[in-house]
């Protein structure tokens, strides 16, 4: 059994990509496998909801077990009608009704305060711009489903998640990978998994996939824009960064999960048995 890292605070940085966050569900069985367990869990977008999983303290092996059997009907509700009938004033190309109840369906808890372990998702006011923590003082009165449905909003793909008076969007408009809230706990190591590396884009005629395609792609445009600029704003001596080869996969794919988790397993091995900020602790 290696030795666990108890004398170092461990936060895990869990980013976005849609159904490619199901790498995300091999670097926790990873992180499980060589007993590294984090003291606080951080989330955007699809990470959120792997993150909340976590913080509940369910095990890696149970969402392996529902993100496998998951489907697209699960999930995705087009809103027809609404295209039909607003036509450029639709507020998104899915209702977001069926994620919503997924989500809420799938969580070990729903409260902040029913978590083993602390949790921090990021959204941003659609109106105003401003990002918002959930999980910090004063921001923990919300059901954290409403929380992850917020973060996970992208704009266009999913509507505006209304909490309290207030609309709320995808938390990767503003932060895809937010080291900065470890940072700001003095996190003595972070994990930090980021889903959409341009290293591993790969030719696909964007152009010619359509509209939610599209949006995908920009999004990880921006994510690898985010990263690059958080990573440069810090000390990047105590930060770990975990980068699957998994943006070649759509962010509605439902047919590889078994290979997304697979290669989030094997990115999290081959730099977490390696790294020096874990050598002989693992």
């Amino acid at each position: 059994m290696p030795a666990p890292l108890s004398n170092k605070r461990v936060a895990l940085v869990l980013g976005g990509g849609g159904m490619k966050g199901l790498a995300h569900v091999g670097v926790l069985k990873v992180l499980k496998s060589l007993n590294i367990h984090p003291s606080e869990y951080i989330g955007t977008s699809i990470g959120s909801l792997f993150a909340a999983m976590a913080a509940g303290d369910m095990s890696p092996e149970d969402m392996e077990s529902i993100a496998l059997t998951t489907s697209k009907n699960d999930i995705i509700d087009y809103n027809v009608m609404g295209l039909l009938r607003q036509g450029t004033k639709a507020r998104s190309i899915y209702i977001g009704k069926k994620f919503h109840t997924f989500v809420r369906r799938v969580l070990p808890v729903d409260r902040f305060s029913e978590l083993k372990y602390p949790l921090y998702i990021n959204s941003v006011n659609i109106n105003t711009g401003h990002e918002i923590i959930w999980g910090l003082p004063g921001l923990t009165d919300v059901p954290i489903h409403d929380c992850i449905c917020a973060s996970c909003a992208i704009p266009g793909i999913f509507p505006p998640k209304k909490i309290n008076q207030y609309y709320f969007s995808d938390g990767g408009l503003v932060d895809t990978i937010p080291i900065k809230i470890a940072i700001n706990h003095g996190a003595d190591v972070i994990i930090a998994v980021h889903l959409e590396s341009m290293t591993t884009f790969s030719e696909r005629n964007i152009q010619d996939e359509g509209l939610v395609a599209m949006i995908a792609q920009a999004q990880s445009i921006v994510s690898q824009t985010f990263l690059q600029h958080n990573l440069s704003q810090c000390d990047k001596s105590n930060i770990i960064l975990i980068e699957p080869e998994v943006s070649h996969y759509g962010m509605f794919d439902f047919i590889n999960g078994r290979q997304m988790i697979d290669e989030g397993a094997r990115a999290a091995e081959q730099i977490l048995r390696n790294h020096p900020l874990l050598r002989g602790k693992i």
